[in-house]
């Protein structure tokens, strides 16, 4: 069989048997990506960070002050002198303004303290310096109220022997139970000074043993001169309900 003999059959059998010539597949290299353009460099404000980190060294020393209970003295190293610092250089600084208000809180608690002593006078001046800070505070109205409420109270202050104290002499308990059948009777409320916890105690303790275990109303304050405070309202005196 010649060469084109061959060539035709074996055409003819690739047809027949579905041969197929396969295709050329062609890959072309990928497109390389655009190279970012990096962003401008954003310019710092120099002056402005030095006026933040002074705002905010004035504003830590504020509340330094305050911590430390240096309120309104020594006049430019308190903290509200501090805050009205901050405020001249911010307006309307919102730290410094709540600083502020929290001044005018911590004398009206002060005041409380004073007025639950029988320090009538000292509870006046301290709402005086909260009114000056803000006329229009709420808290202060109603620590003028407690004022004004207190003031028709009566006082009383009994001194009591630091030496006998400490020995529990008979003569502190005897000053010490009388005192209680004074109160049980008035219905009224005293404060026990005492130097320590336990000399507290011991006092309440004794006390309340005198009137038969009737539950006497009175609180522990710490102090270096033991005393009872003993507080009796208008309606206490007039035999009404306490």
């Amino acid at each position: 069989m010649n060469h084109a003999v061959l060539g035709a059959s074996l055409a003819l059998l690739c047809l027949f048997a579905g041969c197929s010539t396969p295709e050329r597949v062609v890959t072309y290299p990928a497109k390389p990506p655009a190279e970012e353009t990096p962003p401008e460099p954003v310019p710092v404000d120099e002056s402005a960070l030095r006026r933040a980190r002074l705002l905010a060294d004035m504003l830590y020393d504020a509340k330094n002050a305050f911590d430390d209970n240096r309120l309104m003295l020594p006049a430019g190293n308190s903290a509200y002198d501090l805050y009205q610092q901050v405020l001249v250089l911010d307006p309307g600084n919102a730290v410094a303004l709540q600083g502020i208000e929290e001044i005018v809180l911590r004398y009206v608690s002060l005041s409380d303290d004073a007025l639950n002593t029988g320090k009538y006078d000292e509870a006046e001046g301290l709402l005086d310096r909260a009114a000056r800070l803000n006329r229009e505070s709420a808290a202060v109205a109603a620590g003028r109220n407690r004022l004004l409420q207190a003031r028709q109270n009566r006082v009383d202050v009994v001194e009591l022997d630091p030496q006998g104290l400490r020995e529990r002499s008979l003569e502190v308990m005897s000053t010490l139970a009388e005192v209680a059948q004074r109160i049980q009777s008035d219905q009224s409320t005293f404060l026990i000074r005492a130097r320590t916890d336990e000399e507290g105690r011991w006092i309440y303790k004794t006390m309340r043993e005198a009137v038969g275990g009737y539950r006497l109303r009175g609180n522990i304050d710490i102090a270096s001169d033991p005393a009872l405070v003993i507080t009796t309202t208008p309606a206490m005196l007039s035999g009404g309900s306490p």
